[in-house]
């Protein structure tokens, strides 16, 4: 690896900036253990965050002629950026140029992270100043890296890149950090250090000793920074809740088996249903093909790889993360569908999908159904929303043109018939009443990760239309579930039942 007064920087859009009196309260400490924690959740564009990377004889070389705050000993420095999806990443210049490297392989390169000791530094800017330092660094996307460290060539080290981005804000052409000689000599025998008389002789240049300079420890000294620690945390915010039901989706036998169990179920009840239907179905129901109607999402289509997107980058659901999600088409078949859906077609059964996904995400969705071996037969095939996100209008006109012997959903609400309520009780008895189409004509599969079983909890009335993938209820709902805040964990937890010893 070549040596690094890195960072390069690519893709930052800044949504709007929480200022310094919102964030790390307290002036920089003169020790470290007294500083501020935040979680990865709390992290604001903007931010530099401080690497000591041990990167080989190169980042030894860096640390030997620098001083970095708290005695450290920083290697590489980068701001943090949440892309338009939500992503979270560090603009950085490294050896291949300027790139954005998504946060959590960042914090891998280095012990620290998993002491919680990576440094944040917080510049104490308004929003619009920021969105000049942003702007700046995302223009400089693809520039290659600056292997000799000089000023305006158009190349960049991390240290340079960030100064740089600060100073343009101004509106000058000035450092903004302060840049200072460099020195390539050992403290002791202020000779140059072999490593560096080396490195610059293989690129055909002159050591820069005395040259104006920035690197990562001087620029953690600075004070137009404030200081905070990165907590070690995996599970930004309180994405823990989420942790847990996407751990069971993904590597639980249960669920594997809780899915297979339940199609196995409904494929045997076909030949009962088609049977029935044949012979005692009132003629005008006999003459309409037979079908089965399916969910998409949760149903047909694991999406667990997407909220583990939402776990790694302590994001909530958003139309644009999961407009990328569905757009790269990489869903898994739910466990047993295949063997289901097959069953179906052997006898003759037209399957029809009925989806809240957007009709924009058919040929998406259509790319991940056919690259899973499961059937599509053209758009009368698959039901997106256009403009209402309510299914019965659609399961009516389904019923118009077959006999329908199967709905089939991860959720109640996908069920012919269900009658939707706002309230949980309400709910429960619902299902009570219907107890007798359960595993019948009503093929209900589990879905541990989202659902109107726990907006209900978290809800507040709002014009807001509920996320694509879900059932809108009768009544408006603005789902937290997927927030962040301590609010939100805080109502999952009364909702526990537990006993008292």
């Amino acid at each position: 690896m070549r040596p690094v007064f890195h960072h390069r920087g690519f893709w930052v859009l800044l949504c709007g900036w929480i200022i310094w009196t919102t964030g790390i309260k307290a002036q920089n400490s003169s020790s470290e253990s007294s500083l501020e924690r935040l979680g990865m959740g709390d992290l604001r564009d903007g931010d530099v965050i401080f690497q000591e990377w041990n990167c080989g004889e190169g980042c030894s070389a860096i640390s030997g002629v620098t001083r970095s705050a708290y005695g450290r000993a920083f290697t590489h420095c980068g701001l943090f950026i949440r892309d338009s999806v939500g992503t979270l990443r560090v603009l950085e210049a490294v050896g291949r140029g300027v790139v954005a490297t998504e946060l959590q392989d960042f914090l891998s390169r280095t012990s620290e992270w998993s002491k919680g000791r990576v440094l944040v530094g917080r510049p104490d800017e308004n929003p619009s100043f920021l969105q000049e330092v942003m702007s700046f660094a995302l223009g400089q996307v693809g520039q290659p890296y600056d292997e000799v460290f000089a000023l305006d060539n158009q190349r960049w080290y991390c240290s340079e890149l960030i100064d740089a981005a600060f100073a343009k804000a101004t509106g000058k052409d000035a450092t903004y950090f302060g840049l200072s000689p460099m020195t390539f000599k050992n403290p002791g025998s202020k000779e140059i250090l072999p490593y560096w008389q080396h490195y610059f002789d293989s690129l055909g240049v002159s050591v820069p000793e005395g040259e104006p300079g920035i690197n990562p420890g001087s620029l953690s000294r600075s004070p137009k920074l404030r200081h905070a620690l990165l907590e070690a945390d995996p599970t930004p915010g309180t994405m823990d809740a989420l942790l847990l039901s996407t751990l069971y989706v993904q590597r639980s036998a249960e669920y594997q088996g809780l899915c297979r169990q339940v199609y196995r179920s409904a494929a045997q009840q076909l030949t009962v249903l088609l049977d029935s239907a044949q012979r005692s179905a009132p003629e005008e129901l006999r003459k309409r093909p037979p079908a089965v109607v399916l969910d998409l999402d949760e149903t047909v289509l694991d999406n667990s790889l997407y909220a583990g997107w939402q776990i790694r980058h302590g994001s909530a659901y958003s139309s644009a993360s999961w407009q990328a999600w569905v757009q790269k088409a990489e869903a898994t078949a739910v466990p047993g569908v295949r063997d289901y859906l097959l069953v179906a077609q052997q006898k003759g059964l037209r399957v029809v999908y009925l989806s809240n996904r957007k009709s924009s995400q058919w040929m998406a969705t259509k790319q991940n159904m056919l690259a899973l071996d499961l059937p599509v037969d053209g758009l009368d095939s698959m039901l997106l929303r256009q403009n209402s996100s309510e299914k019965q209008a659609r399961r009516d006109s389904v019923k118009l043109r077959y006999t329908v012997l199967q709905w089939v959903g991860d959720n109640l609400q996908d069920m012919d018939g269900f009658i939707t309520h706002s309230s949980e009780e309400e709910r429960a008895q619902n299902v009570l009443k219907e107890v007798h189409r359960l595993g019948r004509d009503w093929v209900l599969l589990p879905n541990p990760v989202y659902g109107p079983w726990e907006d209900l909890w978290h809800a507040e009335p709002s014009p807001i239309n509920k996320r694509p993938r879900e059932v809108q209820t009768s009544v408006n709902f603005k789902s937290l579930v997927e927030t962040t805040n301590r609010k939100h964990k805080d109502r999952l937890v009364q909702r526990l039942r537990y006993f008292r010893p």
